[in-house]
């Protein structure tokens, strides 16, 4: 019998090679670009998989329809992009050498899980039901809550068990992710020193933050899902940077959009801020773009609904929508796409992520206006961010505090768009948890704590990016300095 270990770095073999066999035939040519969207596109697929076969009632075909669909991929991607072999062999390479740390922590190291009731459902759904290939999928199509991307990716396991390394290896592409997007945002004239000295100092207060480091070996949704929405957040920054919606932007903004409306139920607002704010974007000149939009857009809301028809899912009676409402759903998300892309709103672009921004400011004031108890909903996580209960130390004061340090206005556009966004998400993961009542409780295993962990990449990347700035400020006044010091002494002496 195979040894759970070379099974795990089997499918992670497939899902490397596809994934990046995706990305060249997608046009990507970078190779971290292409190992980042290695492990988004490889997501996807496995998803739309799962949907397929279910949606024609068989679900036993789950695992052979993800591997034959990415043994497909990977051999035309080597028959028509064979030329571009040196870019895939060095992203193949990271990506290997990622999947070995994230293996090793399972199966040398031997580091456990955080667990608690979630984290039963997570398993029970991923090796009893999806990789059990059980007909009746009830419990799937009621579990939508802690969505289904998630435990799709770890049922691909050996049998019986789940996939182990797939966690630590979300995190560890959530880092470099983070890591390359400050580099690529942030001028040339920010020296790559620069940017160093700033990741090592966050890092080094990452470490501390308790919540951070069980990250990586913590089994539920919430590191996809903060994957996911960086991923977003990354589509959205490289397209303001290249003024356009390029192939990159186009590739990151669907994987994440799809992980996002999968991955967890409220992932849905989180995805919709951002599509807003790309949509609010004013590039929108060639045809290709817009078609690029209407596609990203279109494809990740087809995706939810897919979901919900292929599972019969009860998530719509849930917020009070009758079952008829998923054709509306379907409708509305290639109308309202198409409304998107179009010029006809061209004038009111602007105004996109404002109007997001009031009316969840307005949902939450009404949320806590109806209130029986106001002041308590609005201290509901105060014992968790304020007072470290739910692991997170002091990383709500330093995140304030560096807001307050770095300052707003003296920072370039890039941050203040991060920084808008990183409260947005705070704000989305709060009107999402006022569907199953309230602002959350105290302690660790509280959902909307752990929910924190959804806005935890771009903060880590806004943090990233603020203080590279500030650094090459300081440097640069100090080079100034030195230049006039020095250009008096000179005339000093000529005298």
């Amino acid at each position: 019998m195979m040894h759970p270990a070379v099974y795990e770095a089997l499918v992670l073999a497939v899902m490397g090679l596809s994934g990046v066999g995706i990305g060249l035939l997608l046009g990507i040519r970078q190779p971290i670009p292409l190992v980042i969207a290695a492990l988004g596109v490889t997501t996807v697929i496995r998803v739309w998989s799962a949907f397929a076969v279910w949606s024609i009632g068989a679900p036993e075909w789950n695992l052979e329809a993800w591997s034959a669909a990415s043994a497909v991929l990977a051999i035309v991607a080597a028959a028509l992009r064979w030329q571009h072999w040196r870019q895939a062999a060095v992203a193949l390479a990271v990506f290997g050498g990622l999947s070995i740390v994230a293996l090793s922590t399972k199966y040398l190291l031997d580091i456990g899980e955080r667990h608690h009731s979630d984290v039963s459902g997570v398993l029970g759904m991923a090796i009893v039901v999806i990789q059990g290939d059980l007909d009746d999928l009830s419990n799937v199509a009621g579990s939508y809550k802690r969505g289904i991307a998630y435990p799709l990716m770890l049922a691909l396991g050996p049998e019986g068990r789940v996939l182990g390394g797939f966690t630590p290896l979300i995190f560890l592409m959530t880092v470099l992710l983070a890591g390359w997007l400050a580099r690529e945002v942030l001028p040339p004239s920010v020296s790559s020193r620069v940017v160093w000295a700033a990741t090592l100092a966050v890092g080094a207060f990452s470490i501390t933050v308790p919540i951070f480091r069980a990250a990586m070996f913590y089994l539920n949704g919430h590191t996809l899902m903060g994957f996911g929405v960086l991923l977003l957040v990354g589509g959205l920054l490289l397209a303001r940077r290249e003024n356009q919606f390029g192939v990159i932007p186009t590739i990151f903004v669907l994987c994440g959009g799809v992980i996002g409306v999968t991955a967890r139920i409220e992932g849905v607002v989180m995805v919709l801020v951002v599509f807003a704010a790309l949509a609010g974007q004013q590039f929108w000149a060639e045809p290709v773009e817009r078609i690029r939009l209407f596609l990203v857009i279109s494809l990740t809301g087809l995706s939810l609904t897919w979901w919900m028809s292929s599972l019969q899912s009860p998530v719509l009676e849930r917020v009070g929508l009758p079952n008829q409402a998923l054709s509306l759903l379907v409708l509305l998300s290639i109308v309202g796409a198409a409304l998107v892309a179009s010029n006809w709103v061209d004038a009111v672009r602007r105004f996109f992520r404002p109007t997001v921004a009031i009316i969840l400011g307005l949902l939450l004031a009404r949320v806590v206006w109806e209130s029986d108890d106001p002041i308590s909903l609005l201290l509901a996580q105060w014992p968790n961010l304020g007072l470290g209960a739910g692991g997170w130390a002091t990383a709500a004061h330093v995140f304030i505090g560096s807001t307050i340090v770095l300052g707003v206005f003296r920072r370039s556009s890039d941050y203040r768009l991060l920084l808008a966004l990183s409260w947005l998400f705070i704000g989305a993961i709060l009107y999402s948890k006022t569907f199953d009542g309230g602002f959350g409780r105290e302690g660790f295993y509280d959902s909307v704590n752990r929910m924190w962990l959804h806005v935890m990449p771009t903060i880590l990347l806004t943090t990233l990016v603020g203080y590279s700035e500030i650094l090459r400020s300081a440097i640069r006044r100090d080079s100034d300095h030195t230049f006039r010091l020095s250009k008096a002494k000179k005339m000093v002496r000529a005298e």
